[in-house]
């Protein structure tokens, strides 16, 4: 390198402490560390095949429940399902089972091109297709048997209800509580096999990282996702007895013992912080509003159909029409607060385990494995990515020292973010608070 340009990298540096930050890394990384996404064409054909699924599939879904109603085979299968029993809570649920058939029968052919055709054509995944199908039909089945005696019961309360609204938004939060706390123990299982961290090293060393996160009788488990995918991932789920951190074993294979570090430290934030609770608040303040709108929504819109009763399981999929495009055009708030979640775990990672470059390095290669697109369109990502892009993470993960003078950060800028989490905690609180205060003075009857 000449004088004259070592002088320019130099002055540059001074004057951007996130480009010294950058040059040291590469200069300190390990052999095979790498901190820029190698962007290839078919990384940049998958991401925007898989963006334009995602609207085709909303789409798609919204145009079977429509076809149902109006071809009156909503009404057939309930008829089918009110001659074979008489008591109309059991119709209820005989029609969720009929109906459930047949939109996974119209949705079949987009579901196996989404879930086994692409997987394969970009080399993401080995299984077969009797694997395959196998999975499906028994998450198939699991919706069914969760989601039949649920929609017996919401059309139930619709029928016996003015405000049914609201008592369906307050039998909902017991039900996603619940619903977190079975999942790894329950459903999770039928699919794979999970067991305790294998490597006694890297055990070692993450009861030591969990420690200094105060976690104590942390539990971490790995998964044999390698028979369904190549892709790597990790994962905070579960509450109480069934709390845990789940690690790929296509992760532990992929990932040296640093960057799992780096990766453990983000979701042992999320433990710390409380995300899991905090998702749970935002989501049932969200559906507050949605119950609502859902039905005036709802009952606006029966007589569209042909319907007069408003407890008719025939109407149940008008009710899910109008849930699946709430919840669409919800996309952008929930993945906001999700994406913000998860910047909090990045930075808390970062500050408990101070691996940089390991964290960066591993976000350089979710986005290879993945064949993930690390600078999305912004409209893209606003609306449909729950992490931050991974570019932006990369970036992050290179220049939040905190710790360090010479990195241009200072504590207080940390304490300033931490303060603008914090208030952000508080309001969801505060309409957590009003909307308790609100719902005890309503009248359900």
């Amino acid at each position: 390198m000449s004088a004259s340009v070592a002088a320019r990298i130099s002055i540059a540096c001074d004057h951007s402490p996130a480009l010294s930050l950058l040059l040291a890394a590469a200069v300190a990384a390990p052999a095979g560390r790498r901190f820029v996404v190698h962007v290839t064409r078919e990384m940049i054909l998958h991401s925007r095949l898989q963006d334009i699924l995602y609207f085709v599939d909303f789409a798609y879904s919204i145009a079977v429940l429509w076809l149902v109603l109006q071809r009156r085979i909503s009404m057939r299968l309930r008829d089918i399902a009110s001659r074979a029993v008489r008591w109309r809570f059991v119709v209820a649920m005989l029609y969720f089972v009929l109906l459930s058939l047949v939109t996974t029968a119209f949705e079949f052919p987009l579901s196996f091109y989404q879930g086994f055709v692409v997987p394969h054509q970009f080399d993401l995944t080995n299984q077969s297709f009797a694997s395959w199908i196998g999975d499906f039909g028994k998450a198939i089945a699991v919706d069914i048997a969760i989601g039949a005696p649920i929609a017996a019961l919401a059309l139930l309360i619709i029928r016996h209800f003015r405000r049914w609204w609201i008592v369906l938004w307050l039998g909902s939060i017991p039900l996603i509580i619940l619903g977190v706390v079975i999942t790894p123990l329950i459903i999770d299982p039928l699919f794979n096999k999970f067991e305790p961290l294998k490597d006694p090293v890297l055990r070692r060393d993450l009861l030591d990282e969990a420690a200094r996160a105060g976690i104590e009788g942390g539990r971490v488990y790995q998964v044999d996702r390698s028979k369904q995918t190549k892709t790597m991932n990790a994962y905070v789920t579960g509450l109480g007895p069934s709390k845990r951190i789940v690690l790929w074993d296509t992760l532990l294979a992929k990932l040296d013992h640093d960057e799992i570090l780096g990766v453990m430290g983000h979701e042992m934030g999320h433990y710390v912080l409380h995300h899991l609770w905090k998702g749970i608040a935002f989501s049932v303040a969200v559906s507050f509003f949605s119950f609502f709108i859902a039905q005036i929504v709802y009952e606006r819109g029966l007589a569209r159909w042909g319907i007069s009763d408003k407890g008719d399981p025939a109407a149940l999929p008008w009710l899910l029409l109008i849930a699946t495009v709430i919840g669409f055009l919800l996309s952008p708030v929930t993945n906001g607060f999700s994406r913000h979640i998860e910047h909090e775990a990045d930075r808390f990672g970062l500050e408990l385990t101070h691996l940089n470059e390991a964290t960066a390095s591993s976000f350089v290669k979710f986005a290879e494995d993945s064949k993930h697109d690390p600078n999305p369109p912004r409209f893209i990502e606003w609306w449909r990515y729950s992490h931050p892009a991974t570019q932006r993470r990369i970036d992050f993960a290179l220049t939040y020292r905190p710790w360090s003078v010479r990195a241009g950060f200072s504590r207080p800028m940390a304490d300033r973010d931490r303060k603008r989490a914090k208030s952000i905690d508080s309001l969801a609180n505060a309409l957590l608070t009003l909307l308790a205060r609100g719902c005890y003075r309503c009248n359900p009857s």
